[in-house]
């Protein structure tokens, strides 16, 4: 999610920009149709969330502001959870918080490793979980710890503004040329490594 997330973004330029199901393809160079239905069910979840604004089939706008309130996300989740009598599964919590069931199977991983949930058994082949007496007890919503930063955001951001230009852009024109080399220039800042000192032939 965090990398579509950051393709989204990009291609966008921040919620600038209509983006589409066909050009997130292209930018993530998916060609099998699972990765492209993963992708569009995690497209989904941005929309019940508010991060995408679905304009037609398959075409969204970025809201730049929604992932200040991702948090509320969680909250939801954990009110499913507490809310829950006996036990519960993923998919059931995703459809109560309305929220995608990837982002709930991290979400419950983090309230095991904290002791607020624990599995309990199978029903057929799928987990079940219960919520522990500490996690009845706590009230305010747990949030998982922060994922550190992309350390290559900035480059990722500008290959994905990159493929763009050449998906969408007149390559013979001055304003692709220009786009073309900005780009490049950014990733060519961090992976250039022609002025560092080679080591000594062995």
């Amino acid at each position: 999610m965090d990398k579509l997330r950051g393709v989204v973004i990009a291609l966008s330029e921040n919620g600038k920009k209509e983006i589409s199901n066909a050009l997130i393809y292209r930018a993530m160079a998916l060609e099998a149709e699972a990765e492209k239905a993963r992708v569009r069910s995690q497209l989904d979840g941005m929309t019940r969330q508010n991060e995408l604004v679905r304009i037609k089939a398959g075409h969204y706008t970025y809201h730049p502001q929604a992932p200040a309130r991702r948090g509320e996300g969680y909250v939801r989740m954990w009110r499913a959870v507490r809310a829950s009598t006996g036990t519960f599964q993923v998919a059931e919590i995703a459809a109560v918080a309305h929220v995608d069931a990837s982002s709930v199977s991290k979400y419950i991983k983090h309230l095991l490793e904290v002791g607020y949930v624990r599995r309990n058994g199978k029903k057929k082949n799928v987990l079940l979980f219960s919520t522990t007496p500490a996690g009845r007890d706590q009230r305010e919503t747990p949030y998982p710890a922060k994922s550190p930063r992309d350390p290559f955001a900035v480059e990722r951001a500008a290959m994905s503004r990159l493929a763009r230009v050449f998906f969408e852009k007149d390559l013979h024109s001055e304003s692709a040329r220009k786009a073309v080399v900005k780009e490049c220039k950014t990733i060519l800042k961090r992976f250039d490594t022609q002025n560092e000192k080679e080591a000594p032939n062995e």
